[in-house]
């Protein structure tokens, strides 16, 4: 039988020894807890990457001893990594000092003895330990160690120290640098291991071509691999199930609940068999069923395939076609020079005249068919097509805004340069160091980590090792990506403080149509017939009649100017009265159903009457939108009314506040304003009465 595959294998030789106990400082950590933390760190990564990998822990200055080998234990063979593990690392130092370099060549020993089964391919043997235990080693045993080591493959990391300080004069340390160097390993302290290892990485995995023909017309087919190079994936994505057992509190997952799934008659409540049953489709509220005999009605989209339907110029596939869940490179089959140099040379072809090709694209068969757009990418160490779905016509929703080329939204020299100053201000490439020499950029791109799968990924272990507790709030380390860089931070201030001053925004008030309170009704004197025997045998319901309250609180729809001249006495402000008159008119307007609009034309008129006494920019500015919600709405018919009945605005003439002084001066920046369509997906009239009467 074929041994297994293993991509890495890794020991960890934890110094627990006397040595390690100390710490330089009040409230600093010693290097046994330093070690023992980066060993947790480490053990974890290799869980959740989920990759085929191997981990042991063997244990220097432990009180129990490996055959000649005094105070060194194999704590851990090498096997695939649990959380057990992490649970089982010692608390505490021991008393005991162990010999590092006897601890390697109990590890290495390990690998070549004790591992059957399985093939690792990379063998990595990490060492723990401050080295002020001395080894009392011998040049020629290292010569020998190091010989040994290259044959076998194995590598040698140095955690902890900084092997390479030139204040540390320890004659253990310039051996540690020989089989660092000897084997080509790394070494590194404990603050830059424990940075390194701060996020957790993604499995690593190699990829897996998608081999099919890309056919051009009926005879030309080049073979292709397609291989992903983006994708939108869950953080994790099989979750194995179990069953936790209310008595232990273990999970188990060779254990589960038993389901039995049964179709009952909602009429009746009586079970139906199986074979009685036929599939169906909810089409709104109806069923639709669907037998065996439709499937031959079925679309059938073929086997797998790429085909090209076609080329377009490359303005014509603008970002808001794109879509999908990803982006695929093309290349030639792998050992295929003819179909390499094939896709190379329709690359180059597509990059110089500025085309794009369309291609259908089914996956597998059964499949539905899809869209796809093929772009030329020339990049310096190669050269194919890049693969992304495009939208067809029902998924894209064409919008058009008004045109902005109007003098009021024109911009001064002053105004662009603020902006040119601020993008600068925000320059990413320079977020850490204010030398212009050095571009540290933040968030770099392919680089930067998404703190929410970090952070579930973090829930993950937590819940591992501590289950039953509350999960924790995200860490520091993933919050500070949310935060803009001190610098950029620093930089943009003023340049924002300029461009507040230069630009003056107001506040938009979105107005909310209120609901109209209807007045209670009392139910009383219920009453039956009792002597007359051709009445049904019925409950008689006395209802008041309405009267209109004697207390006006705000301008209603039933007399709309009494409310205003008694509100007005009473002395509410006029600014109140003139919005809550507004939204009554619309409401007298929106809710009519017999077509009569003399009571709101009238009321309009005394609107626009107070307002030339007072400020005509009430008036005016509840006009101006009142005509495109009208537009909007496409009620046309009360539109023209308005030259019919002389409503319209406030001319200066009238009144030195206004700032109109032609009636049809903002008619034409209305049209110019509403003349786009805004968009495809216009809602109906009834739709819009029907909300407002809600």
């Amino acid at each position: 039988m074929a041994p297994t595959k293993i991509d890495q294998g890794t020991l960890i030789i934890l110094d627990i020894g006397r040595n390690v106990s100390k710490t330089e400082g009040k409230g600093e950590k010693s290097f046994f807890e330093s070690a023992r933390e980066c060993t947790a760190r480490i053990i974890e990564r290799k869980i959740i990457s989920q990759g085929k990998n191997y981990l042991g822990i063997i244990l220097l200055g432990s009180k129990k001893s490996t055959g000649d080998f005094k105070y060194i234990e194999v704590f851990s063979e090498l096997q695939t990594p649990t959380w057990q593990m992490i649970r089982n690392l010692p608390d505490q130092p021991t008393k005991a000092k162990g010999n590092w370099f006897d601890a390697i060549i109990v590890a290495a020993n390990h690998y070549m003895n004790e591992v059957s089964g399985v093939k690792i391919m990379n063998k990595k043997i990490i060492l723990m330990t401050n080295f002020e235990a001395a080894s009392y080693v011998d040049r020629e045993d290292i010569e020998k160690v190091l010989v040994g080591f290259k044959e076998s493959g194995l590598e040698i990391d140095v955690f902890g120290p900084d092997i390479y300080s030139e204040n540390n004069k320890n004659e253990d340390l310039e051996l540690a640098r020989e089989l660092v160097e000897g084997t080509n390993g790394t070494t590194t302290t404990f603050d830059f291991i424990m940075k390194y290892l701060l996020f957790h990485k993604k499995k690593v995995v190699n990829p897996t071509p998608w081999n099919v023909d890309l056919s051009i017309g009926p005879n030309i087919k080049i073979p292709v691999s397609a291989y992903i190079r983006l994708k939108d994936q869950p953080v994790v994505k099989n979750w194995l199930a179990s069953v936790r057992d209310p008595v232990t509190n273990t999970a188990s997952t060779t254990e589960g609940i038993m389901k039995n799934k049964i179709f009952v008659n909602s009429e009746n409540q009586s079970v139906v068999e199986h074979s009685e049953v036929i599939k169906g489709y909810c089409y709104g509220q109806e069923i639709i069923p669907f037998s065996e005999c439709d499937k031959s009605m079925l679309y059938e989209s073929g086997g797998k395939s790429l085909a090209v339907y076609g080329f377009t110029q490359e303005d014509n596939i603008t970002w808001q076609c794109l879509n999908g869940d990803g982006l695929s490179y093309v290349f030639g089959q792998k050992n295929d020079k003819k179909a390499q140099y094939a896709i190379r040379c329709l690359a180059e072809c597509l990059h110089e005249l500025k085309l794009v090709g369309i291609v259908r694209r089914v996956y597998n068969n059964g499949n539905a068919p899809k869209m796809y757009a093929l772009m030329p990418v020339i990049d310096p160490n190669f050269i194919c097509l890049s693969m992304v779905g495009i939208c067809f016509k029902e998924d894209i929703k064409s919008i058009a805004f008004p045109p902005l080329n109007l003098k009021k939204f024109a911009t001064t020299d002053e105004q662009v340069d603020a902006f040119k100053e601020l993008i600068k201000a925000m320059d990413l490439t320079k977020a850490y160091d204010e030398d212009e020499f050095d571009d540290t950029e933040a968030f770099p791109i392919a680089e930067c980590v998404s703190p929410s799968a970090q952070y579930v990924l973090d829930c993950i272990a937590f819940r591992a090792m501590n289950p039953g507790k509350p999960l924790p709030p995200p860490r520091d380390d993933i919050m500070m990506l949310f935060k803009v860089p001190p610098l950029i931070e620093k930089r943009s201030r003023d340049p924002l403080e300029k461009l507040k001053n230069l630009f003056e925004l107001k506040k938009v008030e979105v107005r909310t149509r209120k609901k109209q309170t209807v007045p209670e009704m009392d139910i009383e004197n219920v009453a039956k017939s009792d002597n007359n025997e051709n009445m049904d045998d019925m409950p008689k319901i006395n209802l008041d009649v309405y009267n209109k309250p004697n207390k006006v609180y705000r301008v209603g729809t039933i007399d709309p100017i009494d409310d205003f001249n008694t509100l007005k006495t009473e002395g509410k402000p006029l600014q109140e009265l003139y919005k809550e008159m507004g939204e009554a008119i619309e409401n007298m307007i929106f809710s009519n159903f017999d077509g009569n609009y003399d009571n709101a034309f009238k009321a309009m008129l005394y609107y626009r009457t107070e307002c030339v006494k007072s400020d005509p920019s009430y008036y005016n500015n509840w006009l101006r939108e009142f005509k495109m919600e009208l537009h909007d709405r496409k009620k046309n018919n009360i539109l023209n009314m308005f030259s019919d009945r002389k409503v319209d605005f406030i001319l200066k003439e009238e009144n030195d506040k206004s700032t109109f002084e032609n009636a049809d001066e903002d008619s034409q920046l209305y049209e110019m304003e509403t003349m786009p369509t805004l968009t495809e997906v216009s809602i109906s009239t009834e739709v819009n009465d029907m909300f407002d009467e809600m």
